[in-house]
């Protein structure tokens, strides 16, 4: 497992699990993932969207990925330890999966500045071609830079979801100091990570993170 690469904000496990990890470390399912923008309180069914969001010591939840970007967060919101797992796709990216995640935050009691976050290995610009569709819509975002695409020799785009979503995540106010994210490409180590573009249709990595439990 790959750990964020900042001090947790209260005692936690968290960070990115890779192909090499026993599938016994991961979290129990508690998503059924659609590339959507849903976040939920998490409980014990499997619920159908893209994010979870948790106050209860002990309690693991997660994310599983295979180019997509696994987002945690995790921070005090009114004194009470808060995390959360989110999925981004370019269509859960688009559609502002990070601004809802936050937005829950605040809504608990906390403050965007005090987020610990990571956005864990996904699909790098490197391998990422998307059609001018993905573009469009990306660019409807008051984010968008045109430095987070470039065009392809096939005449299609490559897009930086990482820097997309690291945009977002600042202009919510996000602390770039707080920031222990992993920018690894998931199709340029298929030794170490599944990648559903390199043919991995399967396999998954995780994101995931657990408050540690009451003394």
């Amino acid at each position: 497992m790959i750990a964020p690469s900042v001090p947790p904000p209260f005692p936690l496990q968290w960070g990115f699990t890779t192909r090499l990890d026993s599938p016994n470390s991961a979290p129990p399912i508690r998503l059924k993932q659609i590339h959507g923008c849903e976040i939920h309180p998490a409980n014990d069914e499997v619920q159908l969207g893209d994010g979870l969001w948790t106050t209860t010591p002990g309690e693991a939840i997660g994310v599983r990925v295979a180019d997509c970007a696994p987002i945690l967060l995790a921070g005090l919101a009114a004194n009470t330890p808060w995390v959360a797992a989110l999925h981004a796709g370019w269509r859960g990216a688009v559609a502002a999966i990070l601004r809802r995640g936050v937005r829950q935050f605040e809504e608990q009691g906390g403050h965007p500045k005090d987020l610990v976050w990571a956005i864990g290995p996904a699909i790098g610009r490197c391998h990422f071609e998307v059609g001018v569709e993905v573009i469009e819509a990306a660019r409807e975002d008051s984010t968008w830079r045109d430095d987070l695409a470039t065009e392809s020799p096939s005449g299609k785009f490559f897009f930086d979801l990482h820097g997309f979503l690291r945009a977002q995540a600042l202009d919510l106010g996000l602390d770039m100091r707080k920031d222990g994210s992993i920018n690894r490409c998931t199709r340029c180590e298929p030794e170490l990570f599944f990648s559903y573009r390199g043919g991995d249709t399967e396999g998954r990595q995780w994101g995931w993170v657990q408050i540690g439990e009451k003394n």
